[in-house]
Formats: structure tokens, sequence, C-alpha cells
């Protein structure tokens, strides 16, 4: 490990330790015997989320062979190891594991590393693009979070998303149509400050320019977009079937009602979400609502949030986790997503504390719940490939570190020859 690889470490392990420990600030009433008992799940519902996941792995690996077309004929079937064996590695070894996917292809393939490295950029794009789309129908048709007080920010960053893959959609083009043109003029941009940081600028340009010429006609971007939304989807509905493993809450019935996320933030309050639906905090919230166009009324024997005469949801009524539909956990993948730019080798970290926090702050899910379900999505959806991806690098003798450092010095090979 490098310097540079030292001190990074070291700053992700200090952001990371400083928010466990705010975390654990707030777990001081943790319930550990709830959380021993919500960690009972349904075998079969965790199975089937690890088949939609294995399923997306193959989807992965359907895409690459659209990528490869216009430059060799290969099989799903053939991309299916790497794929499993790449994606074990990033599980396994972090950021150090990423390019061993894209070498193992060129390898097989009798491909540059370079080139395999540009199409993993493109996947990116493709990979961003199709859950921005998923995303934006979400917040802006779903009527299942229309009550959710977090929804408008939630719309700011859908638009803010699709500006940014929009932006990369235009980059993609103009680098398609005149790669040499944008590689000059960012290496001269770029070479007043560095002419190391411009060489390796100028080479990703050109690195991605030649995965672009993968997109060989029109209709390939077509099956490229159906295959990356459709991957997307299964992600979702893998989301879901974790949620829904998890039992309802019964015994929450039995007792007092809260006070749920979204009336509390609606009404300006949101120190009070969680606590007893007492006369005294209903008297708090109705003052604070009708402030705010916002009332409580009785309906049917239930308290109801209310604005201007049309009901808006039940007082003290949250998503459970064996409730939570595609809309809710879509929200769900978009904080894993951010969360995972901070990423520990082997352990993670980000990702977990992300979605732990968005199932207590969004959905206001109790902590013992939100840490279990956390724990389990990260172990589904990044880790669940590591057997099979042992399996296959057991069978074809591969060793993860050994393909990691290759990887990265097939790159820095290639980059070099091309520069020259």
């Amino acid at each position: 490990m490098n310097k540079k690889q030292i001190v990074t470490t070291a700053v992700v392990v200090v952001i990371l330790g400083v928010l466990v420990y705010f975390q654990v600030q707030h777990w001081r009433s943790f319930d550990w015997a709830r959380f021993r008992t919500a960690s009972h799940v349904s075998p079969l519902r965790i199975a089937a989320a690890i088949a939609l996941i294995y399923v997306t792995y193959v989807l992965r690996a359907w895409r690459w062979k659209v990528f490869l077309e216009p430059v060799c004929k290969s099989r799903t079937s053939y991309l299916v190891s790497p794929t499993f064996v790449g994606f074990t590695g990033l599980a396994l070894l972090g950021r150090p594991g990423e390019f061993i996917r894209p070498y193992l292809i060129a390898r097989r393939e009798n491909l540059s590393v370079a080139s395999q490295i540009g199409v993993w950029t493109v996947e990116r794009i493709f990979d961003i693009g199709a859950f921005t789309v998923l995303m934006t129908v979400d917040v802006f048709f779903s009527t299942v979070i229309r009550a959710n007080p977090y929804l408008h920010k939630f719309k700011i960053a859908a638009l803010v998303l699709c500006g940014v893959v929009a932006f990369a959609a235009f980059m993609a083009v103009l680098v398609r149509k005149r790669q040499h043109d944008v590689a000059v003029f960012f290496h001269n941009l770029t070479a007043r400050f560095s002419k190391r940081l411009a060489h390796a600028v100028d080479q990703k340009i050109r690195a991605f320019g030649d995965g672009l010429n993968t997109v060989a006609s029109g209709k390939a971007l077509l099956k490229l977009i159906g295959i990356s939304l459709l991957m997307w989807f299964m992600i979702a509905l893998a989301y879901r079937e974790v949620a829904h493993s998890y039992p309802p809450e019964q015994a929450q019935a039995e007792q007092q009602l809260s006070v749920d996320v979204e009336t509390a933030s609606v009404s300006g309050l949101p120190e009070i979400a969680g606590q007893p639906l007492t006369n005294e905090n209903i008297a708090n919230l109705q003052a604070a609502l009708e402030a705010k166009n916002y009332s409580l009324k009785q309906y049917k024997g239930d308290l109801w949030l209310y604005r201007q005469n049309k009901r808006v949801k039940k007082v003290g009524d949250r998503p459970h986790l064996s409730s939570l539909d595609l809309p809710h956990v879509l929200l769900l993948m978009g904080f894993s997503m951010v969360g995972s730019v901070v990423q520990l080798p082997a352990v993670g970290g980000g990702s977990q504390l992300a979605v732990i926090s968005a199932l207590q702050v969004v959905y206001g899910i109790p902590p013992e719940l939100a840490l279990s379900c956390g724990i389990l999505l990260w172990l589904v959806t990044f880790m669940s490939c590591i057997p099979v991806g042992l399996t296959f690098a057991h069978r074809e003798h591969l060793s993860l570190r050994k393909l990691s450092k290759a990887s990265h010095e097939e790159g820095r090979s290639s980059e070099e020859s091309a520069a020259s």
C-alpha cells in the first residue's frame, strides 16, 4: 500500500468513525433483544432477492456483450464468469478490485485493457441514467410517497441527476464525434496545472472514446437502455424482497401510537417524531399545523392530517418494512448509491450507514429494524456474489489480488503505449 492509499484509507476511517460515534449516541435506548427478534426473516424472500441479484449479473454480462459487438462476437454465457469474479473482487478488495472485470474480459477476448476500461466507464453512464429515469418517474408520478416531507428535496435531487446525465450524454456524443479535439483541449487546459494530470486526462478521454465506439447503432443503443432499465428494476425488486422478508410489526399495534416522521416534519416540529401521540403532543401539532394551512381531524376513529379539507395521511401511521413498495425502495437505492462513495475494503461502510439512516429519518423505521435491514440489504445486493465469484475464480485458478494488481499495471502500460 503506497503513501497515498494509506492517507486515503486513514481519512475514510476517521470519517466512518465520526459517523459511527454520532450514530451510537442515538442508540442509548437501542433494544438489542428487539434487534435479534427483528432479524428472524423469511429465508424464501431472501433467496428470491439473491436470485434477482444473480440475474442482474447475467444482464450485465449481456450488456457487455452488446458493447463488444462492433469489435468481436462474444456470448453472454462467456462473460458471466468475469462478471461474477469482478464484482467479487470489488466486494472483497474495494476500489482496487474495480478493474478486474474489464481486465478479464480484455484478456479473454484478446482486446486492450484500456478499451475495456473505456467500456466500463460508458457502462457507468448507462447505470446512472437508468436509475435516474426510475427515480424521476418515482418522485414525480408515484402517489405512494406523495405525503413524504422530503419529497420536494427528492424532486430537486432527481432534476439534478437528470442534468448530470444530460451533460454526460452531451459529452459522450462530443467525444465520440471529436475524440482527438476534445482530448487535446482538456490536455492543454490541465497542463497549466500539472503535466501528469494532463497526461492522465488525455488518456482517460481517449479510452472513454474507445468505449463509446462500441455503441454500434441506434438499435444497439435502445437495447443497452432497455437492459439497463430492466437490470435496475430487478435490483429494486430485490430491495423489496429483502424488506418484505421481515414479519409485520403486529406487536406495535397494541402499543400507543407515536408521532410519525411526515406529520412531525410538516408541522415544523421534527424533534417530536417518535414521541407518543398524547393529548399534549396533539395540541402542539394542531397549533403548529394551523399556521401552515394544515389541520388534524378525526375520521372513522383515527386521527388524520388534512390540508384544505382533503385527507393527506393518517397520523401515527408509518411505512413498515413488510409494506415497503417499489417507490419506497427506489429512494433507499439512491441513498445507498450516494453512501457507496465512502467505501472501505471488505467492510463497506457508507452504503450501510446511508440506508440505515434513511430508513429511520425518511420512513421512521425503529433503529433496531433499520440496522438489521440495512445490513441485510448490503449482504444481499453487494456481498452475495462472493460464493459464486470465488467458485469461478477457483475453477479458473485465478487470484483476486494478483488480478487487481495486474489490471492496474496493464491499464497503465496500455495508456503509456498509446501516448508514445
